[in-house]
C-alpha cells in the first residue's frame, strides 16, 4: 500500500469494518483523515463504529464533520437519522429521514431534466 493514498487507509478501514475489527478500522480511517482531513467515507466509517459501540456522542461529532463536507450527501442524513434514533431523538430522525428523501428527489429531477449522468451508467450491461 502507497501510504500517501488516503483512499488506501479509507479502503483498508472498510474491510476491517467488514471484519468487525474496529480498532484497526479506527485506525485505518484516522490515518486517512491525517492524508485528507475532507474524506467523508472515512468520517462516516468512523461515526459507524462509534455507533455500534453506543458512542452516539462521538458518532454524531464524525457526522457533523461529514456534512460540513458534503451537505447533499444522502448517506449522511441517513446515518444522522439512524444516530438519532438509536438516541430517543425522533424527531430529529423524522427530519434526518425527510432530507434523505428530498436529497434523493432532487437528483432524480436533475436526472429527469436532462443532466446527463456518467457514461459508465449509461453503458448496457453485456448480454
Amino acid at each position: 500500500m502507497e501510504s500517501d493514498l488516503a483512499l488506501n487507509y479509507d479502503r483498508l478501514g472498510e474491510v476491517y469494518t467488514l471484519t468487525q475489527d474496529d480498532a484497526n478500522a479506527e485506525r485505518s480511517y484516522r490515518q486517512a483523515l491525517r492524508l485528507d482531513p475532507r474524506l467523508v467515507s472515512s468520517r462516516l466509517g468512523l461515526a459507524k463504529i462509534y455507533q455500534r459501540q453506543g458512542k452516539y456522542a462521538q458518532a454524531l461529532s464524525e457526522i457533523d464533520v461529514a456534512a460540513k463536507v458534503d451537505p447533499e450527501r444522502p448517506d449522511v442524513h441517513y446515518l444522522r437519522g439512524r444516530t438519532s434514533a438509536a438516541m430517543g431523538h425522533k424527531e430529529e430522525s423524522k427530519r434526518e429521514w425527510a432530507e434523505v428523501k428530498r436529497i434523493e428527489n432532487t437528483v432524480g429531477e436533475k436526472t429527469e431534466s436532462g443532466t446527463v449522468p456518467s457514461p459508465e451508467l449509461l453503458q448496457e450491461s453485456p448480454q
